[in-house]
Order: structure tokens, then C-alpha cells, then sequence
């Protein structure tokens, strides 16, 4: 039994920071979509400054070609920085991020609905410390990004319930994932670099089924597709994690 266990925690791993990139598609989803009535095609700077703000990362746009009077967000050459505290500069390539939203529902209130929603991620960087696997970038811009969201309400007023949204279609794809550990030290070490091939799709989601139609079966999903085309990344995680040694005072 105990053969099995090295390998069933990083999978279980990789498919939790697959999750977490879900909840960082989302918010790259729906804050740009708020851009549409925001100011447009100035909306890059928007995300930035939230990003920023909120874990220490950067967002650039190397092409915005966003409509605000039909609708439409379309973003090519979207790529996230890492926060300070890591040497590898680049977390999240996006090909190409297009969203097509009803206008209406984000001026008048009620439920905000995007039409269709397409995040094109061409490569996904995971750097870590010697235990990436528990202590890496993606987890540093996603608490940053829940901190800001569950920031307290003033005593004074009632908790807000949830935005509700309604994303009619969602398609996400995953190119290529690299994995490095012991990011910063003369232990850097390269664990992953494989072309992933991922595409999820789902309809009509919603505020109250996100967990059950994305969240969850995205990282189902994430983990039967890398055993299936890409096996040798489960066993190079597991790998690593039985060699990796203990870390050192400094790293700690």
C-alpha cells in the first residue's frame, strides 16, 4: 500500500493548483468583463493595479483589442508576473483571453452575464522553494487574491451576499506546464516542462454552481488527463518529492 501513497499526493497536488489557476481564470474572466463598462480599452490597467495590489503581481497586454460598445473583451499576449519573493519573472502566459458580454446586465444591476468565455493559457510556470509542492507562486497570488475578497465588512453593515453572474459557455486551455523547485538557490531544478494538451468546457455557470460544475470537475479532470497523456509528470512529481532533502535554515 505504502508504493502508492508518494504518488497519489502530488497528484492530489496538481490537481489543487489546477484549481487554484481555476479561481485565477475566473478572476481574470469577470474582472476583465468588468472592464467593458469600466473604461474599455483601458482595462488592462485596471487588472494590474488589482493584481498588484492585491498579491504583488503584474498583469501586462500586449494586444487589447476590446470593444466597449458591442460587448467584447479580446486580449492577446496576457502575461502574469510573479511576486518579488520569486527569481523566475513569469507565472501565467495567456494566448488569448476573449469574453462576450451581455453590457446591459452590468450597467442596470442583477446578474451579470457573459455570453462566452475563452482563456487560452499558453504556459503555466509553478515555481517553488525546496517543498514546491505546498510553497509556490500560484499559491502566493491566490491567497492575495481571496485575502482581498474576504477583507471584513464594516461591523455596521450586513455581509453582502455573492455577485450573481451567469457564464453561458466556458472554455479554458492549458499548454504547457513547467515546474521548478528550490526557486532562488543553487538547488533550481527543472521537475516538469511537458506540453499538457488540457481543454475543459462547461455551460451555464453560475455564482452558486461554480464549485460543482468547474472547481471541481476541472481538477478531476486535470488529473485524468495527465495520467492519461502525460504520465511521466505523476512520476517525476513523485520522484522529486521522496528526494527532495530537508530544508535549510536559510530556505526556512
Amino acid at each position: 500500500m505504502s508504493l502508492f501513497r508518494p504518488q497519489s499526493r502530488p497528484g492530489s497536488a496538481l490537481r489543487k493548483l489546477l484549481m487554484v489557476l481555476c479561481g485565477i481564470a475566473l478572476f481574470l474572466v469577470l474582472a476583465g468583463a468588468l472592464g467593458v463598462w469600466a473604461l474599455g480599452r483601458y482595462s488592462p490597467r485596471l487588472l494590474d493595479a488589482s493584481l498588484s495590489g492585491q498579491s504583488g503581481a503584474h498583469l501586462t497586454v500586449e494586444d487589447n483589442q476590446t470593444n466597449l460598445f458591442v460587448g467584447r473583451v479580446d486580449y492577446a499576449g496576457l502575461v502574469i508576473t510573479n511576486p518579488s519573493r520569486w527569481q523566475e519573472r513569469e507565472f501565467l502566459r495567456v494566448k488569448r483571453l476573449v469574453l462576450d458580454v451581455d453590457p446591459l446586465t452590468f450597467t442596470e444591476g442583477g446578474g451579470q452575464v457573459v455570453n462566452e468565455a475563452e482563456l487560452d493559457i499558453d504556459r503555466v510556470t509553478i515555481v517553488g522553494k525546496q517543498d514546491f509542492l505546498s510553497d509556490n507562486n500560484a499559491k502566493d497570488i491566490a491567497n492575495g487574491l481571496k485575502s482581498s475578497a474576504s477583507s471584513p465588512a464594516p461591523k455596521t453593515e450586513p455581509s453582502k451576499a455573492p455577485q450573481p453572474f451567469l457564464i453561458k459557455h466556458l472554455r479554458v486551455r492549458v499548454g504547457r506546464i513547467t515546474v521548478v523547485s528550490g526557486d532562488g538557490s543553487a538547488d533550481r531544478r527543472v521537475v516538469v516542462d511537458q506540453d499538457f494538451g488540457y481543454v475543459f468546457e462547461a455551460n451555464d455557470v453560475t455564482e452558486k454552481n461554480f464549485n460543482a460544475k468547474v472547481s471541481g470537475p476541472m481538477g478531476q479532470q486535470a488529473l485524468q488527463t495527465a495520467l492519461r497523456r502525460q504520465p511521466e509528470l505523476m512520476f517525476e512529481l513523485a520522484r522529486e518529492k521522496m528526494r527532495r532533502p530537508a530544508p535549510s535554515r536559510e530556505e526556512k
